[in-house]
């Protein structure tokens, strides 16, 4: 089973945070907190699939970093000769996608959430390690707990205190996510569902993420946040199931990682060739901006997202686990057996759609 509805959500996302970067919609950065709920329940789903820890960790390296470093080359091109604001070092580090952990800028402003991604992955590969994956309520309090604590430490000071606050703020919706997905399954809203989600919502409306903003209004942030709640709620109680008929927003959805990866620096560096206070032309110009960014995006999607990843991915299953086959030794020609790797079910929910439809 495909859940449709998810990739209608992240196309709904992408294009609330593409609309925030060029002035259109004050508050489409929260799409991106939308995509922290999808992954939330997404990633869960993956990490009961796997057979070991490897596995999960070959499985997230081979979805997000060919498209990264695609997109990461493309944008630095763009920055270095048409701004001469990067340098050959930040593109080094960038590489690593750690480039937050390492005191190094962005190449591009969007890459943010994947530090968020990532420490979250670094949750899940530790609970399966420790052989405590089904024990869910265990490491999802423990994440909840740090987002509380984070609740109390102050980023205005900067160092430590603004770097632990800017990861763990987003723990709790992770955590939504993950109950959402439990309430998808059964069907039905039991009592621990409800405080869990009452609580992950509690945390998520007491942090002001767009505080920095000038124009910021945390009244507007909390209406947006609750909405994205309610939303989930609905899809996962089955009553978002007319967002298929919306090809434009499942596009979006297939498309979102590189357009999302893609769309910022570059665009912006396009759209300040052209000066004007006309909103129309504005318009205008972002239109060329979202037609151009969706058909590069589409070309990554098709040659790298899908077709060079599982490459990728059964390169370094083959490695990890040396099964590299040696060759025929009565000097026959091997004979190669075309091998078709059928999609993993979990809880009835095709994996390799839940991979797709994680990470911004």
């Amino acid at each position: 089973m495909r859940i449709k509805e998810l990739d209608a959500l992240r196309g709904l996302a992408a294009f609330a945070v593409f609309l925030f970067h060029f002035q259109l919609f004050d508050y489409g950065y929260l799409g991106v907190h939308l995509f922290f709920i999808i992954s939330g329940f997404v990633i869960f789903l993956t990490a009961k699939s796997v057979k070991n820890p490897s596995d999960f960790v070959i499985g997230r390296f081979s979805r997000l970093y060919p498209t990264y470093w695609i997109c990461l080359f493309l944008t630095f091109a763009v920055l270095y000769y048409g701004r001469g604001d990067v340098t050959f070092k930040q593109l080094l580090y960038n590489l690593t996608m750690f480039q937050a952990f390492l005191g190094v800028e962005n190449v591009d402003g969007a890459y943010w959430s994947l530090t968020e991604e990532l420490v979250f992955y670094v949750v899940i590969f530790g609970a399966l390690m420790l052989g405590l994956i089904n024990k869910v309520k265990l490491w999802t309090g423990a994440m909840l707990a740090l987002a509380i604590g984070g609740l109390f430490l102050n980023p205005e000071l900067g160092g430590i205190q603004k770097n632990v606050q800017s990861v763990v703020k987003y723990f709790n919706l992770f955590v939504a996510g993950i109950i959402f997905y439990q309430i998808y399954l059964q069907q039905k809203i039991k009592i621990t569902h409800a405080a869990g989600l009452i609580l992950c919502l509690g945390i998520a409306l007491l942090y002001g993420y767009g505080s920095y903003l000038p124009y910021f209004n945390h009244k507007i942030e909390i209406a947006v946040i609750i909405g994205f709640f309610a939303l989930f709620t609905l899809l996962v109680l089955g009553k978002l199931a007319f967002l298929q008929k919306y090809k434009w927003m499942l596009f979006m959805g297939e498309i979102s990682y590189p357009f999302y990866l893609l769309h910022q620096e570059i665009g912006l560096t396009f759209r300040r060739l052209f000066e004007t206070e006309s909103q129309l032309v504005h318009i205008a110009l972002v239109a060329v901006i979202f037609v151009f960014i969706t058909l590069l995006a589409t070309i990554i999607n098709r040659n790298i997202e899908h077709s060079t990843s599982r490459v990728v991915k059964k390169k370094l299953k083959v490695w990890i686990n040396g099964k590299a086959e040696a060759p025929e030794p009565t000097g026959k020609p091997a004979v190669t057996e075309k091998v078709t790797e059928e999609p993993a079910i979990v809880d009835g929910l095709s994996v390799p759609q839940a991979e797709r439809a994680s990470a911004p």
